[in-house]
C-alpha cells in the first residue's frame, strides 16, 4: 500500500468538504489516484474512514439498523426518536438475527436487541 488508509480518507474528506466541490469530478480523480497507486483492494476501508471523518466534522451520525426482515411501521416510529435531522441511516437485512433489531451508531456504539444477541449472551454466561 503506497499510502495509509487514513491518509487517503483525510484527502477525500477534505476535497469533498468544499461547498463548491464537484462531487463527480472528485470521485473520478480520487479513484484514478487509488488505482494508479495499486490500492484498490483497500477502497472499502478508505471510504469507511472518510465517511467517519466527514460525519465527525458535520456532527452527522451514521446509524445502521439491522433486522431479520424489512422494518415495519412501528419500528420506524421508534427510530424517529433516535434519528437526528442530518443523520445518515442505513437499513440492512440480516437473517441471522432471527428477530429484533440491532442499532449501530458511528460503528462504535451498539444496541443489540436481537434474539440472536440475547441467545448468544445467555449461552456465554
Amino acid at each position: 500500500m503506497k499510502y495509509p488508509v487514513n491518509t487517503y480518507a483525510k484527502a477525500l474528506a477534505e476535497a469533498s468538504a468544499s461547498p463548491k466541490a464537484d462531487g463527480a469530478k472528485i470521485v473520478r480523480n480520487f479513484l484514478a489516484i487509488v488505482r494508479k497507486n495499486g490500492d484498490e483492494a483497500h477502497l472499502r476501508a478508505i471510504l469507511r474512514a472518510a465517511e467517519q471523518l466527514v460525519a465527525r466534522k458535520t456532527t452527522a451520525r451514521k446509524i445502521t439498523v439491522e433486522s431479520a426482515r424489512k422494518l415495519m411501521k412501528p419500528a420506524h416510529t421508534i427510530l424517529k426518536d433516535i434519528i437526528r435531522a442530518n443523520d445518515v441511516v442505513e437499513e440492512r437485512i440480516n437473517p441471522e438475527l432471527v428477530a429484533g433489531l440491532k442499532i449501530i451508531i458511528n460503528e462504535e456504539l451498539q444496541f443489540d436487541g436481537s434474539l440472536k444477541g440475547r441467545l448468544d449472551k445467555m449461552l456465554s454466561s
